[in-house]
């Protein structure tokens, strides 16, 4: 019994000391803790408290930590071939005999019923196969969690998007209404000049075209808000006809980044990227598991038993004479070709998972150059937009000053008015692209949400 004791302090020493690496590990691909939960005073919400309550909302991303868990578990089972493996049996015979009688003694004895063993086996070598196994396992768990990153960054892409598209259509409807109260105001101009004979009525009825057609952008931005209102309340995971207000802080515009530091990101930071590496390597690690396959293995194995007519007996292991220790080598020499197959195949899948990476490289580097040429085409046009804003508010101006004065036609007044309002729009359009397209280049980076 006391030898029994040894034996168990001596196995549950070996896992102790193989738990903390292994602890140590998972522990590493925990990913970051969410946020706390948001709170507002006034019931508007920041950009980042958006992507919070996205991010806890989101149906993907709680797929995405499932499917993280479920690769942790499977990285502890993948040392399973490289740890001992301890086996109890226990067994009682359901039909003893009879016995018999020792009349020296006047005890009947009994054939022995209970029975048990014990086991240990370690694999010695296999071909490296089980190191293969667990380094597998730690590959499969850093891509899971490269999928958790991914997943998080498009869902705060797809918020970033919709929020500046939402405060897009904010602007674009303040400059329909602005438009509109100016057409309403210069239709009361017009009519009352009417009324007094100082125009004519083609003025009038270019007028009144002004206004309905100011009526009819306005009531077409306000639709474009209500759609848009949805898509962000869709992507926040929230009722799409919740009322929802943002905080609608001032617009800062970022410099566009050097293309080798977009670069090194990208292929540093992208989660995409990184996945399709971590699919490569654990391509390669197959391969070599499988070569191991195709080896001689060797494991040591170590039993011992015990038995008597009691139940206690089954404890009572005898180290000396009821015990046994085997070394094992099986040598694959013919398996009907399904191991050599399979390492064929497997190599040729690692083949086209480095083909995967390389076509995925040129797509992200060609998505990247598109974004920042795009970004570098907007920087420039902003300042354009922001001069022709200015001199379209100095021309309207003075147009009605001139109107007032009768030196120009109705028509030149409403040409100057139009030629303000598109001027203010293409300053909010082009404004809020660039920020969109500032995001876009972040999920590229893999810079997004940090």
């Amino acid at each position: 019994m006391k030898n029994l004791h040894h034996l168990y302090a001596a196995i549950l020493l070996g896992l102790g000391l193989l738990a903390p690496p292994m602890a140590g590990l998972a522990a590493q691909s925990e990913p970051a803790l969410r946020p706390a939960s948001w709170r507002t005073q006034d019931g508007a919400l920041t950009l980042d408290q958006l992507i919070e309550i996205g991010l806890d909302n989101n149906s993907d991303i709680l797929i995405a930590e499932r499917n993280l868990q479920a690769a942790r578990a499977s990285r502890r089972g993948s040392y399973s071939g490289l740890i001992p493996s301890l086996r109890a049996s226990f067994s009682r015979d359901m039909d003893p005999g009879l016995g018999y009688f020792d009349p020296s003694t006047g005890i009947t004895h009994k054939p022995e019923i209970y029975g048990s063993g014990l086991s240990v086996s370690q694999t010695i070598f296999d071909g490296a196969a089980s190191w293969y196994s667990a380094s597998s396992g730690r590959v499969s768990l850093e891509s899971a969690g490269q999928s958790y990153n991914r997943t998080r960054q498009q869902v705060a892409l797809s918020i970033k998007q919709a929020y500046y598209g939402f405060l897009s259509q904010l602007e674009m409807l303040e400059v329909a209404e602005e438009a509109l109260e100016l057409s309403r105001r210069q239709l009361e101009l017009v009519e009352e000049r009417y009324r007094l004979q100082a125009v004519k009525q083609t003025d009038l009825l270019k007028a009144r075209v002004s206004m309905g057609q100011a009526e009819a952008n306005v009531h077409n931005t306000r639709q474009n808000l209500v759609t848009v209102t949805t898509n962000l309340n869709i992507v926040i995971g929230q009722d799409p006809t919740a009322p929802i207000s943002v905080v609608r802080d001032s617009v800062v515009l970022n410099p566009v980044p050097e293309r080798t530091v977009a670069l090194l990101s990208l292929e540093t930071n992208n989660p995409s990227i990184k996945m399709q590496e971590l699919s490569v390597t654990q391509a390669r690690l197959n391969v070599k598991r499988q070569r191991g396959v195709l080896m001689p293995s060797v494991s040591l194995s170590y039993s011992v038993r015990s038995g008597g007519p009691e139940f206690n007996d089954i404890f009572d292991f005898d180290f000396q004479d009821a015990s046994s220790t085997t070394l094992g080598i099986s040598v694959p020499i013919f398996t009907g070709l399904r191991n050599s197959s399979q390492y064929s195949q497997l190599r040729y899948s690692a083949l086209a998972a480095e083909e995967r990476l390389d076509a995925l490289l040129r797509d992200m580097k060609g998505q990247l150059e598109n974004t920042l040429s795009g970004l570098e085409s907007r920087h420039r046009i902003y300042p354009i937009n922001q001069a022709v804003l200015a001199s379209a508010e100095a021309d309207a101006r003075l147009a009605d000053e001139q109107y007032n004065l009768g030196a120009i036609a109705i028509l030149d007044l409403l040409d100057a008015q139009v030629s303000l309002i598109q001027a203010r729009s293409s300053l909010v359009r082009t404004t809020y692209e660039i920020k969109i397209a500032e995001a876009q280049l972040e999920a590229l980076m893999g810079t997004i949400g940090q």
